[in-house]
């Protein structure tokens, strides 16, 4: 019988204590599958070193071995259709996971290693075969969560190209995980209806403005973001001379406002910075402003107590 009641007891505190810390208790039970030996540098892993279906590059912040106590927040950043494949070796996953983003920085810039390095944030760069499907990133997620020590009020995602698309695929039915999402040239449009997991996490995503018509994919996303509160209109926008960020303020201010250049202080709903010209890439200048990782890192969504 007392050991019945302090089985009573033992469940009841758990639920108590809300899906937040069972999400860890979940996953972490599994037991880590990895033995990790290195920080602050870039490290590869293979999927047959992991049993994850994605390869991926790593990178964990100093400290990382000898705080066994901290949880870190983490950026997942998916790639476009360019580094999609099954990559054979340690090289060949090293170089499409190292093409773009925070782990393109740190690989040629030391003053980049040195920023992400002083912000305390792991980064993973998966690599997936043909498509970014969200149960297979929700899986991955998992698995770090599972194997890293993981902030989970700071998860962010962000992706370029198909890895935008990916990005809002993904939120569209696990945004609720997530601090902020960051897609830019999103090259596929959205479904339509209201992205209820994004309702309460800030979204920036970054467009040039002549790329084909796939500014038009974009604002169709964001429109599934603006719906939470009651705008279903398009953001408009004409064509710029100058890069532009148009701001929504959510709760607040149901109306889109533009100010010049990338804006990244306030606290806002969704933001889209736009870019003159019509080259696809618009992400290298994005990554290469560190107000842009300032404002992502500075995200956090409430935990469930």
């Amino acid at each position: 019988m007392l050991l019945r009641w302090m089985l009573l007891c033992f469940v009841m505190g758990a639920v108590a204590c809300g899906g937040e810390l069972g999400e860890h208790e979940s996953l972490e039970a599994q037991g880590s599958r990895l033995t990790v030996t290195a920080e602050d540098q870039l490290v590869t892993r293979m999927p047959a070193s992991t049993g994850t279906l994605y390869g991926y590059v790593e990178y964990l912040p100093p400290g990382y071995l000898t705080s066994p106590e901290t949880r870190y927040p983490v950026i997942i950043h998916l790639n476009g259709r360019g580094e999609f494949g099954t990559a054979q070796n340690e090289a060949a996953l090293f170089e499409k996971g190292t093409a773009n983003g925070a782990l393109k920085k740190i690989r040629h810039e030391p003053t980049a290693k040195t920023y992400f390095g002083q912000k305390q944030v792991m980064i993973f760069t998966p690599q997936a075969a043909t498509n970014w499907v969200p149960a297979e990133v929700n899986a991955f997620v998992d698995f770090i969560v599972a194997n890293y020590r993981v902030d989970l009020s700071r998860i962010y995602v962000t992706g370029l190209s198909y890895g935008g698309y990916g990005a809002w695929q993904y939120a569209y039915t696990y945004g609720h995980r997530l601090a902020a999402l960051a897609p830019m040239a999103t090259n596929i449009g959205g479904p339509g209806p209201t992205i209820t997991q994004l309702k309460n996490v800030p979204v920036w995503a970054v467009h040039s403005y002549a790329d084909g018509n796939s500014l038009l994919a974009e604002r169709s996303w964001l429109m599934g973001v603006t719906k939470n509160f009651n705008q279903g209109q398009m953001v408009t926008v004409p064509q710029p001379s100058a890069t532009l960020t148009y701001l929504f303020a959510g709760a607040a201010s149901n109306v889109w406002t533009s100010q010049p250049g990338y804006v990244s202080t306030g606290n806002l709903q969704a933001r889209l910075t736009v870019i003159p010209g019509s080259a696809h890439d618009c992400w290298t200048q994005t990554y290469n402003n560190y107000a842009f990782w300032d404002w992502l890192l500075a995200q956090q969504r409430a935990l469930v107590p």
